[in-house]
């Protein structure tokens, strides 16, 4: 079956509804920016870091309450914007798109330069508006592909990365990391069922060390995806235990790369035959 307008509709509004589910999770666990309160940065070695922070607004968030609630709202806001751009006028849904990038790349370079969470868990939020500027369904599958690809890349690499540095071979590397990961809660509450369990995989690393490389293993799984599409159901299986694994194991909320995986569900839909206009 060939992808459709109905397609693209519907991408859209799972898009939308993951979004905002997200953004009520944030709200509950207090890690909107205005709730963060950050008052001080960690600089990043990347050149669109350093360009961001020449402008001096990640210092000028700094204890702003009212620009925190500021660039949360406009955070929250933008995709909704879009959407009701998009369904006006088709000049107006890219415009807004372009716009919810923009407002996107300064927000998510900020709020990760604060010690609250990191720019990957992020990624997301940098690469979907490039989707939703498209105007014409063919370039819609085309750039839903290319996010695709990104993604499978995304994954991949970790596991190459692991193998690279050689981890699955330190037979106690995994409890090196559930220590460090947890160290600051394995001395302030050594008492609750969450830290008994750290403690019983660091003293039986083999099992640990069995997770270190089921992770890896997991991850180098997604190569596949570059060869072939028919496996895509079982990658966006394998990254739904993922995202559970990290949040129960190592305490990491990953549910943000979530949009990320939904050219995964929607990639079985063939190339458009004929150009199509989406509004």
């Amino acid at each position: 079956m060939q992808i459709t307008a109905q397609h693209r509709q519907r991408f859209t509004i799972t898009f939308l509804v993951i979004f905002y589910i997200l953004a009520i999770y944030k709200l509950l666990n207090g890690l909107w920016l205005f709730q963060a309160a950050p008052y001080f940065f960690i600089n990043r070695f990347d050149g669109t870091t350093w360009l961001l922070m020449q402008t001096g607004i990640h210092q000028w968030l700094l204890n702003n309450r009212t620009g925190w609630i500021l660039f949360d709202v406009a955070f929250y806001v933008m995709p909704l914007t879009w959407y009701l751009a998009y369904k006006s006028h088709e000049g107006a849904g890219t415009i807004a798109a372009i716009l919810w990038l923009i407002v996107n790349w300064v927000y998510v370079q900020c709020y990760t330069l604060y010690p609250i969470n990191s720019i990957e868990s992020h990624i997301a939020w940098l690469l979907i508006p490039l989707l939703f500027a498209t105007t014409r369904l063919k370039s819609f599958y085309f750039v839903m592909h290319g996010l695709r690809y990104f993604f499978l890349f995304f994954f991949a690499s970790a596991g190459i990365w692991k193998l690279r540095q050689g981890g699955i071979f330190y037979p106690e590397q995994m409890s090196g990391i559930l220590l460090m990961q947890h160290a600051d809660y394995l001395v302030s509450a050594p008492g609750t069922i969450f830290t008994k369990y750290i403690y019983w995989l660091v003293k039986h690393p083999a099992i640990g060390q069995a997770l270190y490389v089921g992770a890896t293993l997991l991850e180098l799984f997604f190569i596949i995806g570059f060869f072939s599409r028919k496996y895509d159901k079982w990658l966006m299986a394998g990254f739904g235990l993922f995202l559970l694994s990290d949040q129960l194991l190592m305490r990491i909320p990953y549910f943000e790369v979530l949009p990320l995986a939904l050219p995964l569900f929607f990639s079985k839909y063939k190339e458009p035959v004929n150009e199509v206009n989406l509004t």
